[in-house]
């Protein structure tokens, strides 16, 4: 079994930069643990104070990745994880040694940055598709997302999308992701089915996005997300 402890990345990013950044680590959880995984999250981060953004754990669902969930990290580069002092380094070494008791094998780990965003929160559109992607010219990418998104806000409504890069990891060929929240499975069915009514303004995407290959789809819910709000 291998034992991957997600350690000191969690505590400190450095950047001169201002953006939003994210740390994730992928694992297979043992047989009837998620709720233990849970309810041990939310002992070590329900009162958690963050530096910005916070923490999230998720369950994978249909789709090409093949681990049962992931933890993922998020905030500004340079204000990462808890305030100092908010964690003993006992406390966090005992939190360490309880999941790794739940978890049956850690896998890979990714590191990048959120490019653009728009929406809701992520806790309120829980069920998430996750598209990871090789670009040839992501700024051209970038510039026909934000487009689309743009064009069809007034029937997403506040459901989120994001997207951004992996700057380490991220899978063979794989250089930037987008991410679509959803109410839950149905509802990411019929907002599919509601942007096939966007002929002209996916073919414009189509026309201008540079070049994108979606090498990899996944869906995911967040099964606990601890924040400073």
């Amino acid at each position: 079994m291998k034992k991957v402890l997600f350690l000191v990345a969690i505590f400190s990013v450095t950047s001169l930069f201002s953006q939003n950044t994210f740390q994730l680590w992928n694992f297979n959880a043992k047989d009837g643990m998620e709720g233990a995984i849970a309810k041990l999250a939310d002992e070590q981060w329900g009162d958690a104070k963050f530096k910005s953004g916070g923490i999230q754990i998720e369950r994978i669902g249909h789709g090409d990745n093949p681990w049962s969930h992931r933890v993922i990290l998020f905030g500004e580069i340079g204000k990462i994880g808890r305030v100092d002092g908010d964690v003993t380094d006992t406390e966090w070494a005992l939190f360490q040694e309880k999941f790794n008791n739940l978890v049956e094998e850690w896998g890979t780990s990714y590191a990048g940055r959120f490019m653009s965003i728009e929406g809701g929160s992520w806790v309120d559109y829980p069920y998430v598709q996750i598209y990871d992607l090789n670009l040839n010219d992501p700024l051209a990418f970038k510039n026909a997302h934000d487009k689309l998104v743009k064009q069809t806000s007034k029937t997403r409504g506040e459901r989120p999308v994001a997207f951004g890069a992996y700057d380490i990891g991220g899978g063979k060929n794989v250089t930037h992701w987008v991410a679509i929240g959803s109410k839950d499975f149905n509802d990411l069915m019929a907002q599919k089915a509601i942007e096939e009514t966007y002929v002209k303004e996916w073919a414009e995407w189509s026309k201008n996005n540079g070049g994108a290959t979606i090498i990899a789809n996944y869906s995911l819910n967040v099964l606990a997300a601890f924040t400073n709000n």
